[in-house]
């Protein structure tokens, strides 16, 4: 059972890679106060996990039932992503942050960051999602048995809120030209997995590999 669970725990933190969550969370939050990115990831932490926990429980149903595959989301989450990146690298997302910032920044907005892209795709994103799919089970042999096997979901969720966290306390030491190099770069580096999403879906929908 040890050995599951760390397995399972394994593939959860690959699927979302918290680590880089850091700077592009930094540039997806640039313009807002403590407490409005503090409402970014904590909402954002909640969405994922509610997501990811939807799918460990019924994925495979939902799925089944509307006939859709998890490529499907790779294809739609990657072409969301490349949108995101292009802003990113050319600085047009931190224009329109800054300008609703001057502006003041409503709840509403606060909810759309923290909904996408951070929760869906970048936290509970294909790879999560599938993820989930795959260390559920029918049923459980026991309590024990259920809670080890969803126990790495909420493990690594709690790691990508720290993950966030850590960002905006050292964006906010960090000057504005390191933080414009840093969303650019890792703009270039969310594109390319933008890309990747893209063609593993077509690749294993049209079964090219």
């Amino acid at each position: 059972m040890f050995d599951t669970f760390v397995e399972s725990t394994l593939l959860m933190f690959v699927a979302i890679d918290p680590i880089s969550l850091i700077p592009i969370f930094a540039g997806l939050t640039a313009g807002l106060n403590k407490h409005q990115v503090k409402s970014v990831y904590l909402r954002a932490s909640f969405v994922s996990l509610v997501v990811l926990t939807i799918f460990w429980l019924f994925g495979n149903a939902i799925l089944d039932a509307m006939n859709i595959s998890m490529d499907s989301f790779k294809i739609i989450g990657g072409l969301f992503l490349i949108v995101i990146a292009f802003q990113m690298v050319f600085e047009q997302r931190q224009i329109r942050r800054q300008n609703t910032a001057d502006t003041a920044i409503d709840d509403e907005t606060i909810k759309s960051i923290a909904i996408f892209p951070l929760s869906i795709p970048l936290i509970a994103g294909p790879g999560a999602m599938a993820t989930s799919l795959l260390i559920s089970k029918e049923s459980y042999a026991s309590a024990l048995d259920g809670l080890v096997s969803y126990l790495p979901i909420l493990i690594v969720v709690f790691i990508a809120t720290i993950a966030m966290w850590l960002s905006a306390k050292l964006s906010s030491k960090l000057g504005p030209t390191i933080i414009t190099v840093v969303q650019k770069i890792f703009g270039l580096l969310l594109g390319a997995l933008a890309i990747e999403f893209v063609i593993d879906g077509i690749a294993n929908s049209f079964n090219l590999l």
